[in-house]
């Protein structure tokens, strides 16, 4: 591997590493590595779940390519987690050797295997969305999911789609692209798709974009290898599968959306808390009765319920978890909820009706 000597200074790297902790989770301790490799001429540092990967640049790296090789996240963040100044990577006979003043940290390491060699990603096609947009929406989507979940995400050519569905319950919404985006003509823009992500890596890729300070990020799209490329402040790749679900009858549900009834997000809010009596698995039932929106939760001899009063006049009754509808809820993004029916569905959703969730009625036979 030869000896080299890296200069970086401290608060980069543990900007760095405090972004590859958010890719990595940890929920597979098995993922908790970071390699580093370099190419065309920086030292990149590299971290993944096992499907969402970042590669985040560290420092400039004017000699030989380095070949790729792990390290271990949690020794290295514990390390650098209180220095300051210049950290020097030092890189001699199989060692790397992390140098602050006086304190120093000595890794063994061995080069990773030719089919785990990292490339930086590259793309011509791709659109732009706000970042804000684009996280607060997944978030939504996301937010009552578990391991094994994914969300789907369909895109058109103008706008994404996102929806997830767990347990009857389903959460749409969606994202256009940005202004100066659609009015740019040198930027080609990414043919249309249609994909799985699966939800723990959603959730990482929020919680990554939330610390990158950029208005804007870049998508783009690699049919070939199935995966889903985020320009922010850094590269994100994520893996996919083909999507399964076709996202018109839900686009459709939503477009005849209208008001029935609207209740205080908190006061919701508080009898859905109120709700979990037996934990997380709670279930809950809310329904419509006599100018009133009731919340009822049973687990053998206990029962809770609170109600609401509102004037709606249709009939309505859903069944769901109370922690998911709660999560969702929380992300709705508004003072109200609005509550309509259509068809066989009871929706919930903003005012603004920009993002949706969506549950069978029960009180249709």
């Amino acid at each position: 591997m030869g000896s080299y000597i890296v200069e970086v200074e401290a608060d980069v790297l543990k900007n760095v590493i405090k972004k590859a902790d958010k890719v990595c989770g940890t929920l597979e301790p098995s993922m908790r590595k970071l390699a580093l490799f370099s190419s065309e001429e920086k030292l990149y540092l590299i971290a993944t779940d096992g499907c969402l990967t970042g590669y985040f640049p560290i420092s400039q790296f004017y000699l030989k390519s380095l070949p790729p090789f792990e390290i271990p996240l949690d020794v290295v963040k514990q390390f650098v987690s209180e220095l300051s100044g210049k950290v020097s990577l030092l890189f001699q006979d199989g060692i790397l050797s992390f140098k602050s003043q006086s304190e120093l940290l000595r890794l063994r390491i061995y080069p990773m295997q030719k089919e785990k060699e990292f490339i930086i990603p590259r793309f011509s096609e791709h659109t732009v969305f706000s970042k804000r947009k684009f996280v607060s929406e997944l978030d939504f989507v996301s937010s009552f999911l578990e391991e094994g979940s994914y969300t789907d995400w369909h895109y058109n050519g103008h706008r994404l789609e996102m929806i997830s569905q767990h347990l009857g319950l389903v959460a749409y919404s969606s994202i256009e692209r940005t202004k100066y985006d659609a009015d740019n003509e040198n930027i080609t823009n990414i043919a249309n798709f249609s994909i799985s992500i699966p939800y723990v890596s959603t959730r990482h890729l929020i919680k990554v974009l939330e610390g990158d300070e950029t208005e804007n990020i870049v998508v783009s799209f690699d049919n070939f290898k199935m995966e889903i490329v985020v320009k922010s402040e850094n590269i994100y790749t994520m893996c996919s599968d083909i999507s399964e679900h076709n996202p018109v009858n839900i686009r459709d549900i939503c477009a005849k959306f209208s008001t029935n009834v609207k209740l205080s997000t908190a006061l919701f809010q508080r009898l859905l808390r109120r709700a979990l009596i037996s934990g997380r698995f709670s279930d809950v039932e809310i329904y419509s009765r006599h100018g009133e929106i009731v919340v009822l939760s049973q687990h053998g001899s206990i029962a809770y319920k609170g109600s609401i009063p509102s004037s709606t006049e249709q009939e309505f009754s859903v069944k769901t978890k109370a922690y998911m509808l709660r999560s969702a809820i929380n992300r709705i993004g508004s003072q109200y909820v609005s509550i309509g029916i259509v068809n066989d569905y009871v929706l919930m959703t903003p005012p603004s009706a920009t993002r949706f969730l969506i549950l069978k009625n029960q009180r249709i036979q």
